[in-house]
């Protein structure tokens, strides 16, 4: 298993833990518009409700995957699929230059960050607009190659089993975030 140093926005009502591929951009964007230069980066936890948003794992490996291949400027017929999976991901190194997997499994953002509440990705809009009174959620267009006719989903969701256990564990859980909630900051 991999662990990740996770980073966390921080506002004065609010941290937001960042997990790559799961909408940070328009969250991002809607805190920066909301909080301007109030806003800033935090390895610390606090007692302020602390929220991240959670993804579907075969969608976010799908995204991670043609956003690492279309940055690289790599083509998917030249990679080895497996080795997404079976290498480590994680060193400082890599992190303080930007060099990130975005393919990987989301379950070690959750590591040591007690999250207050999670956000289903097919809730975002909803939670923006109720957040911060808009909505800047949008699909990228990262899809520059048709990736899935080289995969096969039966292998990758093999790797994505316990992705996919933590993913319904928590949909399943009260930390699950839902409009009939109401706002948590």
């Amino acid at each position: 298993m991999n662990f990740r140093l996770f980073d966390i926005i921080e506002t004065e009502k609010f941290q937001f833990v960042r997990i790559h591929k799961n909408g940070n951009t328009s969250v991002l964007k809607c805190i920066k518009d909301t909080y301007g230069k109030e806003v800033y980066y935090t390895h610390q936890l606090s007692k302020k409700p602390r929220f991240c948003i959670i993804r579907d794992p075969y969608e976010r490996f799908l995204s991670g995957l043609k956003w690492d291949l279309n940055i690289n400027n790599m083509n998917i017929e030249d990679i080895n699929v497996e080795k997404l999976f079976t290498t480590n991901e994680t060193h400082m190194r890599n992190n303080l230059v930007g060099h990130i997997k975005h393919s990987v499994s989301q379950i070690p953002y959750f590591f040591n960050v007690q999250c207050s509440h999670y956000v289903d990705m097919s809730d975002l809009n909803i939670f923006l607009k109720m957040h911060f009174n808009k909505t800047a959620h949008e699909t990228k267009s990262e899809d520059s190659q048709n990736i899935e006719k080289y995969l096969d989903k039966n292998d990758i969701m093999k790797y994505l089993h316990m992705d996919y256990y933590v993913y319904d564990s928590i949909k399943k859980s009260p930390f699950l975030w839902e409009w009939q909630h109401g706002k948590i900051f």
